[in-house]
């Protein structure tokens, strides 16, 4: 017990002997702690609160919303169903859809809206929707996801532009539906109260439709399940009109911002941690050279090495586990911030609670790592012979390398002292180093997010979106001569082309969204296949790349795809990568997919003239064709109202790790220089009495940082631009991305690499004014 409170009276001395660097070591770890909170409690718990609401509301893990409410219809559905081992129970509901868009952000969404009846959508066995938000008795209930940036409010209208008809709807309230609570979820399902459902059928501007809600057995299959079921029914049916969903393509589909924020907050977890897991380790080899006369002394009195190595275990140990424990609980303080940002894109209500499981992981990791690296650093203890520690460490005179002789240099003499020291300081050098180099990758990743997203969202969305156009319109295929007639002689339209997406089945594997065009080279996104090229004959196919992975698919393969009950086989022309449909996408040509069935409605995507009114333009069309456009999206708008989210995540995100580098580089340069002070307390008191100003030893110190950093600044932005798209593709890969092609921005890297350096350097003069205080008759006087 006496050795245990000597340690402890050992460990607290040092404490009070260092609080600089301490109060800088307790930064870091809180900082560190933090994130890593925060990003095992995404990563850990968040997407669970989709389970724990599917649970909730017995959700289904297969939707199928069928045109037809017709009895044979429904009796192969329930054939298949019940032929089907994995089907534990199914329920059909009468509703309704259209394909309609509404304001959302700054745009508009585009999607298949299911309609239900309110009290129906209550009481239904299995998808039951839940309100979150009501105002008033009559009108319509939309998902909470559309009422998160208060455009939509509970009591205020909505226009849904259906076709060529614009219907207004007092909004009553917001529901929370777990497979159908967002248009990511390719069916978006709105509440209507009874009186304003029941005028839905006499108006004709919404199809009746039968909803079949599924729960399976394992909802790891539901994607498989989803597609056997909805090829029976196309097979038997081929002119219906049918949509579906499935719990895997929900899942990924509502966490995209949870995915990409989790990855970014872990990454910056690490690196943080990693900062400081150096700067801890430079300490104690610090506090080892610095005190070498005391470790000696206690050496010579009896300690052991290993007591003494204990002692700083004890030391920096006892500072990394209570604020673990602080840092891990603050986490939940900005938790409640980032989850409004999460519920802007995944729709679905979050309930703040403890999570044991995060904190103790965060509170255990950072303590035993800090630990381990401590004891790491601190082994050189054992090696420290008494007598040599009495003796200051010096065994003999160094000959080492002069780089910069001060006899031949050419610099000023302040400078060459400077450089000087800085080439002779390994260990500050290699803190330095590291930091830099993270802080380096931090800027690339601030300057191509700023760039691509934010500044300019063109790349973005090309990348993520894929193809984008001014318009499309999809018209029934009767009118597809007369519809390309008129748009030929209307001088507004520049172009138009083919753009028409249906589900097809891969034989082998799932669903995949195709896209057809009558030839590859009208598109405007060219990127859109990254590996290979377009399809140009009837029997090619561009795959999705990931999904090419997945099923171990290679150019030059052969698939097997099916549609409207026909098969027909396709040789892998190219990779694409569009994250519409998660990568489960492929490309045909026109003549390709009529291989296996007919397209009825036909979607063209048009570019216009610079300065024409686009909704105007709709309206044109619509007039001229009536019934026969079945929609037309503002594709510009729906873009920009889809990605909003994406774009403020990402701005937030931005400034955050600009902040965090702010606060890492002063943290880390305190703790270096106030080091670098008190290891040349004495050389500078000796400069001083020799003539150097107070203002030239500050210049020095900051000087001696400068070598390393430049370099270490310039290699670093070098690396960080040539990996960074990888690492944003890593980022992005469930969502279908497997190349990224960003463009990083030289000139705004280039500059904030420099203002960095500067920074350092002013910074570094800054803390450096503690040089004042040295005096060489204070010295000379023993203090």
């Amino acid at each position: 017990m006496v050795a245990v409170k000597r340690l402890f009276l050992i460990a607290a001395a040092n404490l009070r002997r260092a609080k600089g660097q301490t109060a800088a070591i307790v930064a870091l770890v809180l900082l560190a702690s933090v994130m890593l909170n925060l990003g095992l409690m995404l990563s850990m718990d968040y997407k669970e609160n989709f389970d724990r609401y599917h649970e909730e509301l017995n959700a289904e893990h297969v939707i199928l919303a069928v045109g037809s409410r017709s009895p044979e219809v429904r009796k192969t559905i329930e054939e298949e169903l019940t032929a089907n081992v994995l089907t534990e129970d199914y329920s059909f509901s009468d509703a309704y859809m259209m394909i309609g868009s509404f304001p959302y952000g700054d745009g508009e969404i585009n999607s298949n809206l299911l309609i239900l009846e309110k009290e129906t959508a209550l009481s239904r066995s299995i998808g039951k929707v839940e309100i979150v938000e009501e105002d008033c008795s009559s009108g319509i209930y939309l998902p909470m996801l559309y009422g998160t940036d208060g455009r939509i409010t509970a009591g205020g209208t909505v226009d849904f532009t259906i076709g060529n008809t614009v219907e207004n709807y007092p909004v009553c309230g917001f529901i929370n539906s777990v497979m159908a609570g967002s248009h990511n979820c390719v069916i978006t399902a709105v509440l209507f109260t009874k009186d304003r459902y029941d005028a839905l059928k006499d108006k004709g501007i919404a199809a009746e439709t039968m909803m079949v809600s599924v729960r399976i057995k394992d909802k790891e299959q539901s994607q498989e399940f989803e597609a056997v079921l909805k090829n029976a029914v196309s097979s038997a049916y081929p002119d219906l009109y049918i949509v579906s969903n499935s719990y895997e393509l929900v899942t990924s589909s509502r966490y995209i911002s949870q995915m990409i924020c989790t990855s970014i907050v872990s990454a910056m977890a690490c690196f943080i941690a990693l900062i400081a897991l150096v700067v801890i380790s430079s300490n104690v080899i610090n506090y080892i050279q610095e005190n070498m006369h005391n470790l000696g002394a206690l050496k010579a009195m009896g300690y052991t090495s290993r007591q003494l190595v204990e002692s700083l275990l004890l030391q920096f140990s006892g500072v990394a586990l209570p604020v673990s424990c602080l840092g891990a609980a603050a986490a939940y303080g900005i938790f409640p911030m980032i989850n409004n940002m999460m519920i802007s894109q995944t729709g679905i209500p979050y309930k703040m609670h403890f999570l044991s499981m995060p904190y103790v992981i965060t509170i255990c990791l950072l303590t035993l790592i800090v630990s381990f690296v401590v004891w790491l650093s601190a082994r050189r203890i054992k090696k420290l012979e008494p007598i040599t520690a009495l003796r200051q460490g010096i065994r003999t005179h160094s000959f080492a390398k002069s780089y910069i002789p001060l006899e031949r240099t050419r610099f000023s003499l302040t400078a060459a002292l400077g450089l000087k020291a800085g080439l002779s300081q390994r260990k500050q050098n290699i803190v330095t180093a590291i930091t830099v180099l993270v802080l380096s990758l931090f800027i690339v990743f601030s300057g191509l997010m700023r760039e691509n997203m934010i500044v300019n969202m063109e790349p973005f969305i090309n990348l993520i979106v894929g193809e984008t156009a001014d318009s499309c319109i999809s018209i029934d295929h009767s009118a597809e001569d007369a519809f390309l007639q008129r748009l030929a002689e209307d001088e507004k339209v520049e172009k138009v082309y083919l753009y028409h997406s249906e589900e097809v089945r891969h034989k082998d594997g799932v669903a995949l969204m195709m896209t057809c065009c009558d030839d590859f080279n009208d598109v405007n996104n060219q990127n859109v296949v990254f590996d290979g090229r377009f399809p140009k004959y009837d029997n090619e196919v561009a795959l999705a790349g990931k999904y090419a992975g997945e099923k171990d698919l290679e150019i030059g393969d052969e698939i097997t795809l099916s549609a409207g009950g026909k098969e027909a086989v396709y040789l892998i022309c190219g990779l694409t990568q569009i994250s519409n449909n998660l990568g489960k996408d492929c490309l045909l040509t026109r003549s390709g997919y009529e291989r296996m069935a007919d397209l009825q409605n036909l979607s063209f995507y048009i570019d216009v003239a610079e300065g024409v009114d686009i909704d105007e333009f709709h309206e044109e069309i619509s007039e001229a064709f009536g019934t026969q456009v079945n929609t037309t999206i503002n594709v510009a708008s729906a873009v920009i109202g889809g990605s909003k989210v994406y774009v403020s995540l990402m701005k937030i995100i931005v400034i955050a790790i600009l902040a965090l580098s702010f606060l890492i580089t002063v943290f880390v340069l305190y703790l270096l220089v106030r080091i670098m002070l008190n290891r040349k307390k004495k050389d500078y008191g000796i400069m001083k009495a020799l003539g150097f100003t107070t203002w030239q030893l500050i210049l020095q110190t900051a000087l001696s940082f400068m070598p390393v950093v430049i370099l270490s600044a310039a290699v670093g932005l070098i690396i960080s631009a040539l990996i960074i798209n990888p690492l944003t593709a890593l980022f992005l890969q469930g969502i279908g991305i497997v190349k990224c092609t960003f463009t990083v921005p030289i000139g705004f890297i280039t500059v904030c690499g420099a203002l960095l350096v500067l920074f350092v350097f002013a910074v570094t003069c800054i803390l450096s004014l503690r040089i004042r205080r040295i005096s060489p008759k204070d010295l000379l006087s023993g203090e």
